[in-house]
């Protein structure tokens, strides 16, 4: 516990220099630490205001379409009780899709698709994506039968929900939730009635969703007017599914926590029914009691059952627009723990081919990259011959991957695939004359500088020997796209085979091979028959602009695919002069795999910070290298590459680094000379689930250079961006403006009490806001922050012991662990930091929280100081604040009962607490008003009455008869009464306004009801003990009853662990659980009612009442 020095009882000269001393000392460091807070929230503003270059730039092109919205009136109140608040819309695409007419009684003929908005969001979000789906079927139809022939329209449902706040209400992410699932049995019942003899009519609808959209989609699955099969794919568009966005009330995270429960039991134990059975005895068996535990745990056996079926065929896309998107973490969209690979992914959008733009929350619906590129996946997974109306999950899957993935390891299943008879073998019989410059190649490249090989119009044929004394990598590059060779013919493009050595024409028989390709003559002396695959489908692209289409094509074959084969093989067009323009060029080479892959620095990222990594890569170098830098994995950092240079004239092309960490893909192009990047990366975070020892978690850079035409080493400088860095801590702890700051003033508050208790008197906010700020404390707890973030981290076992102190349920890792098919850790405690480097982060936080404290206080002062000069005007009179002290009791027990009437019928809880401020903040005011004294870092009155007490004590010293302490200072008593009410008043006053912010979102969802004239069912919040202990607490110290001083021990202990404890969980659970503050406060007000009844049934009432009796004589 914290002690306050006896300064008060000082009698001595030398003590007041000492305690003179002291002030301007504390007041030093207090305005030290609070600029350096106030400064370091500046620089990340404004480092938040500075646009992102480089590969986090926007790069989204803009979209036209020519919308229409045909609402659907049948969808009534007999179908849901929603009706009169939301409304369902079909989206047409004017001259291209068939327009309803009138009486709406015309044939739906497409696979049905309902869009889902977010947080307020409008149904009208749905026109980008419909108009191009429209678009590519109407215009380009044959282009898609290509793609899948079984295709068909879609038709865009979008729901209405008058731009609903689901971000902030968990009861409105229920209403619209059970709404679709009606919507959804109607979308399909309308294929039904279609007056057509064609019986395949659709059974599900494919969910397209936004934002706070794709976590209404998951809760549809898990409720009980959801119909069996009506969904297998949800695709979502930044949709936070592995945190909450926001922290502000129980309904919201309740749902975000049993929506995550049931789809973590419907993927986790697939086929195990005992082990999930054994997992939630374990999980349930603490709450269950004897006599019912039977029936919950069979309850609870159903309900898995249901989840495992549900989710069967259920496939979830969870696609990112990257740090571009401020309004929500991108680490929050990821699906780990949640969703197994097979059913489902996240992907960024700087990694999804012919994307490769970041996109921000809005845009992230209408970017023109974005949606051509959903509109294709959407129509890939349409099966128009199948009840579903899509491809069962696996395929559904595959699509998936190959259209949004970048999947740069494309050619890791060339063994498989041909072991599974996927890559059907060609026969290829060469003359080894057209072999003889190329037995023993190793690089490759066109445009040639010497004279081509011509063989009888055969054409050029290059040939890779692998060799077996060692491990290589074969790599390619180029800007034309690699053909089939069963169509090298009618290309302009080079063919790349892997082949074998045919040495027994007996074991395979003709029809074996897919085509035989025989480049020999009757002249031929000697000949080789090899055996080859065609690997031109796993090349990927690599993007040359943010913008434009076009693009380069790679291929990557590693050791232990090149091991299985004997030869690569590149087959060139037969008329170079015809495929090769200026811009044109193809490269390969066969080397080393140790010359592949680098590495630079270690895994300390405290060596990185301090010192900086670096690497030098040689001038005769693979053409394309791996780099891995382990210490980049923190998403708390930005990084800063230096990439030194000098470009070669003869290259064909500027540098191309790729960067990927967790399965995030970012591209750096055009590496001009002595150019830098900057790095960005969402791996581990704080607050999300993570793979424990996860191989991904650090950064792999690929590097795409022209080695072969250059002559220069490059060297690579690693370094943090501090400034860069500063910005991101914007995004990750904005819910933390609340928690880390109320801890401060709780601080504040205990010191108060302590202060109260032992002295009787309570010092001002800014008298211990002072002492806290001695050089001494400030030390202690610049370390206590600087260790939290290394005692905090999932790594200790002190931070599973600190998990105690938190009363609210945490996540199933088991369940997560058991998805992920490896242990899966998740840290909600303080910052949520891992990295023990960072240690220095819980500094700033505490010098921010300072920082914010000492500037609303003296904003506050400035208040009161205005107030206080206008209220000497005449023109002040005409002026009347409320003057609580004024009303009659039974006017203000009145008032109080209706309010907690209006609370249990009508008004959110939230609702009263705001009027509970208010009626703080003029009461406050009011107290101000009638006694100026500011108090602002010192109780001028108990200086003044500890004189008097000493005068009184010298001058009565050598007398018989002792005059009475009390009647010699009765005024100077009074005084200190009247400081302490209205120094703890004031203290009240900032304790509220920091919770001010936690209410404030329910009363935006409450008003918007109201506006839309709609009576949401807001049950959780109508419990009156939510708020009566505050508006009776509020209400005593309007009518002037101060919080008694605690004198027994147990009153005193009891004070200070609820101060102490509201104090700790702020500070360590506040940002995940923000609404568990305002429990927190309702519990103190609780044990302050408490101290008055109490003293009150010792005859302390007129006692406690004694400064609204004698307020009068005091002024």
């Amino acid at each position: 516990m914290l002690s306050i020095p006896e300064k008060y009882n000082s009698k001595s000269k030398n003590n007041n220099i000492n305690n003179n001393t002291n002030y301007v000392s504390n007041k030093t460091v207090l305005l030290t630490t609070s600029l350096i807070g106030l400064f370091t929230m500046l620089l990340i503003a404004f480092s938040f205001t500075i646009p992102f270059s480089g590969a986090d730039s926007p790069y989204c092109k803009g979209v036209y379409m020519n919308p229409a919205y045909a609402k659907i009136r049948a969808f009534d109140s007999s179908y849901t009780r929603f009706a009169s608040k939301y409304s369902l819309y079909l989206y047409r695409e004017q001259g291209k899709d068939k327009m309803p007419g009138k009486n709406e009684n015309f044939n739906l003929t497409g696979t049905p698709v309902l869009f889902i908005p977010g947080n307020a969001g409008s149904y009208k979000q749905v026109r980008s994506i419909a108009a191009e789906t429209a678009d590519q079927y109407f215009d380009n139809i044959n282009n898609i039968k290509l793609l899948n022939p079984n295709t068909n329209n879609l038709d865009f449902f979008t729901a209405d929900f008058n731009e609903d706040f689901t971000a902030f209400h968990g009861r409105t992410m229920l209403d619209q939730s059970e709404y679709l699932n009606e919507a959804v049995k109607f979308i399909l019942s309308l294929y039904k009635s279609n007056d057509n003899s064609n019986d395949n009519y659709p059974t599900s609808v494919i969910i397209l969703s936004h934002s706070m959209g794709g976590i209404v989609a998951r809760v549809m699955l898990s409720l009980p007017n959801y119909l069996e099969d009506s969904i297998n794919t949800i695709i979502t568009l930044s949709t936070p599914h592995n945190a909450a966005p926001t922290t502000f009330e129980t309904d919201l995270l309740n749902v975000f926590k049993l929506t995550d429960e049931f789809w973590m039991k419907g993927f986790a134990y697939e086929n195990d029914d005992d082990e999930i059975e054994n997992i939630d005895m374990n999980i349930h068996n603490k709450i269950s009691k004897k006599h019912n535990k039977h029936n919950k745990h069979n309850k609870i056996l159903k309900l898995n059952k249901i989840a495992r079926k549900r989710l069967s065929n259920v496939s979830l896309i969870s696609i990112t627009g990257g740090m571009l998107d401020t309004t929500l973490p991108t680490d929050y969209t990821t699906l780990t723990g949640l969703v197994p690979s097979n059913h489902g992914f996240s992907v960024s959008t700087t990694g999804i081919p012919e994307v490769w733009t970041p996109i921000d929350h809005l845009a992230i619906v209408w970017c023109d990259q974005l949606r051509k590129v959903l509109s294709k996946t959407l129509l890939s997974i349409v099966d128009k011959n199948s009840k579903s109306q899509t491809y069962p999950l696996n395929k559904r899957m595959e699509i998936f991957k190959s259209i949004l993935l970048p999947d740069l390891t494309k050619s890791s299943n060339i063994i498989s695939d041909t072991q599974l008879g996927l890559n059907i073998p060609y026969k290829l019989k060469i003359d080894l004359k057209q072999l003889k410059d190329s037995t023993n190649q190793r690089f490759f490249q066109l445009p040639k500088n010497h004279i081509k090989r011509d063989l009888n119009s055969f054409p050029p044929i290059d040939l890779f020997n692998i060799p077996k004394d060692d491990n290589y990598k074969f790599n390619f590059i180029s800007s034309l796209k690699p053909t089939s060779i069963e169509d090298l013919d009618d290309s302009t493009s080079t063919s790349i085979l892997l082949c074998r050595s045919v040495l027994n024409e007996d074991i395979r028989d003709k029809n074996y091979y897919k085509k035989i390709y025989d480049y020999t003559t009757d002249d031929t002396m000697k000949f080789a028959e090899l055996e080859c695959i065609d690997i031109n489908k796993y090349t990927y692209i690599i993007p040359l602009s943010y913008t434009d289409n076009k693009v380069y094509y790679s291929l990557e074959l590693p050791s232990n695919i090149l091991n299985s084969f004997n030869n690569v093989i590149i087959i060139e067009s037969e008329d170079e002069s015809d495929i090769m323009s200026d811009d044109d060029f193809v490269l390969a080479d066969l080397q080393l795999e140790s010359l592949s892959k680098l590495k630079a620095g270690d895994s300390s990222l405290w060596k990185l910070i301090s010192q900086g990594n670096d690497i030098t890569i040689p001038v005769h170098r693979p053409i394309i290298i791996d780099i891995d830098i382990p210490s980049i994995r923190s998403s708390l950092l930005a990084y800063r590459l230096d990439i030194r240079y000098k470009k070669s004239i003869n290259e064909k092309f500027s540098p191309i680094i790729s960067q990927s960490v967790k399965g995030e893909v970012k591209w750096h192009i055009d590496i001009n000379s002595n150019k830098h990047i900057t790095s960005m990366v969402n791996s581990n975070s704080p607050y999300t689930p993570f793979i424990v020892n996860d191989l991904n978690s650090s950064s792999k850079f690929k590097i795409f250079t022209d080695s072969l035409s250059s002559d220069e080493i490059m060297d690579i400088y690693v370094t943090v961006d501090w400034f860069k860095s500063l910005s991101l801590l914007v995004v990750k702890y904005r819910l933390s403006i609340i928690g880390f700051p109320l801890f401060f003033t709780l601080l504040i508050i205990l010191c108060q009490f302590i202060q109260y208790t032992k002295y009787n008197k309570y010092p001002s906010y800014g008298e211990t806001m002072l002492y806290i700020c001695s050089l001494k404390t400030i030390t202690i707890l610049t370390i206590t922050f600087s260790l939290l973030s290394f005692l905090t981290s999932t790594k200790l076992s002190f931070g599973k012991f600190i998990e105690i102190f938190n009363p609210l349920e945490i996540n199933h890792l088991d369940l997560m662990s058991n998805i992920e098919k490896s242990k899966v850790e998740v840290n909600n405690i303080f910052m949520g930091i891992e990295e023990i480097s960072l240690w220095f982060y819980g500094t700033f936080i505490l010098y921010i929280s300072i920082g914010l404290n000492f500037l609303l206080y003296n904003l506050i002062l400035l208040v009161l100081i205005l107030l206080l000069q206008l209220s000497k005007l005449s023109i002040w009179k005409s002026i009347k604040l409320p003057k609580f002290k004024n009303f009659s009791k039974q006017r203000k027990t009145i008032s109080v009962i209706s309010l907690i009437l209006l609370v249990l019928i009508y008004l959110p809880y939230q609702f009263a607490f705001i009027v509970c401020v208010l009626t703080q903040v003029f009461s406050t005011l009011n107290s101000f008003i009638a006694n100026p004294n500011l108090n602002a870092y010192s109780t001028s009155v108990f200086k003044n009455y500890t004189q008097s007490k000493e005068k009184s004590s010298d001058s009565n010293s050598n007398s018989d008869d002792d005059i009475n302490e009390d009647k010699v200072i009765t005024k100077e008593k009074l005084l200190i009464l009247t400081e302490n009410f209205k120094n703890f008043k004031f203290s009240l006053m900032m304790l509220m306004f920091w919770l001010v912010a936690i209410h404030v979102p329910v009363l935006i969802v409450w008003i918007h009801d109201i506006s839309i004239r709609w009576i949401t069912p807001f049950s959780s919040h109508h419990n009156i003990l939510a708020i009566l202990p505050i508006v009776i607490l509020i209400q005593l110290l309007n009518q002037g009853y101060m919080i008694p001083r605690p004198k027994t021990d147990f009153n005193i202990i009891v004070t200070q662990l609820v101060l102490l404890y509201f104090m700790i969980y702020s500070l360590l659970f506040g940002t995940r659980h923000l609404y568990f503050l305002h429990n927190l406060f309702n519990l103190l007000c609780v044990w302050f009612i408490i101290l008055i009844v109490q003293d009150w049934s010792i005859g302390g009432m007129d006692k406690a009442n004694l400064i609204s009796k004698n307020i009068s004589k005091i002024s």
